[in-house]
């Protein structure tokens, strides 16, 4: 690869990451319509879809990030890549320990303080959404099997079992904040980040705390709230 078809590759990831939030936006949509109506079957079946999409997205986002112009050198996007086979949480791990090699701070507790948190993020918070994608992408949409595929992997068809809307808006939400936090430190390695760096990952750990810990009832209850107060229930069953 070289720097034209890094270019290359951040726009069409520009591209793809649009239209895909575009539909997970739509998708979204169909789950609160299902979820308000209490049509279970809908409900399942465009949570799943919305895991799905999500894991595209994820995809998408994740390349156009470590392609960003001016960011990562051509060699640094390859160590990236190849940590991402043990995971995405090791590649996010290599992208800030890359992009910390770019700051001036060269003396004292800066850098190992930093990657030391931002590390402990990333372990508590960044979701692996290959396993899920893998099942779901492979028709095991309720129960998960094995690599061999002859058991029941009881782990995950609980996880499957588990998807809720919520659960996966969380997802998305992670993996923006750190977004943010890796463009910050390719992006401005030497002004904001280093000004702000410390407060901007404790406002990210806590925007993932609390959308982790968002229930199901909640959201079904906001919604509820919400055609109380502007009517909409009754506009959507008024004839046409």
């Amino acid at each position: 690869m070289d720097q034209a078809a890094k270019l290359a590759v951040f726009q069409s990831q520009v591209q793809n990451a649009r239209s895909l939030k575009t539909a997970l936006l739509q998708v979204h949509r169909c789950v609160n319509e299902a979820l308000r109506s209490n049509d279970q079957a809908r409900v399942s079946a465009f949570t799943k879809t919305y895991a799905l999409i999500f894991c595209s997205w994820a995809e998408a986002n994740f390349s156009k990030i470590i392609h960003t112009p001016y960011g990562f050198e051509i060699d640094e996007i390859r160590q990236i890549q190849e940590a991402k086979g043990e995971g995405i949480a090791s590649a996010w791990k290599k992208a800030v320990d890359l992009g910390l090699r770019h700051l001036d701070a060269k003396r004292g507790s800066f850098q190992p303080n930093t990657k030391k948190k931002l590390f402990e993020v990333i372990d508590r918070h960044v979701f692996d959404p290959s396993l899920c994608r893998n099942k779901l992408a492979h028709g095991q949409w309720t129960v998960a099997l094995n690599r061999q595929n002859d058991a029941i992997q009881a782990d995950l068809t609980a996880q499957i079992a588990a998807l809720d809307i919520v659960r996966v808006s969380s997802w998305i939400r992670g993996h923006e904040l750190m977004a943010e936090a890796v463009e910050a430190l390719i992006e401005s390695p030497r002004k904001a980040f280093m000004r702000d760096w410390y407060q901007y990952v404790v406002e990210l750990e806590a925007a993932i705390i609390a959308a982790e810990q968002r229930t199901l009832q909640q959201h079904v209850q906001k919604l509820i709230a919400k055609d109380v107060r502007t009517g909409a229930r009754e506009k959507r069953s008024a004839p046409n």
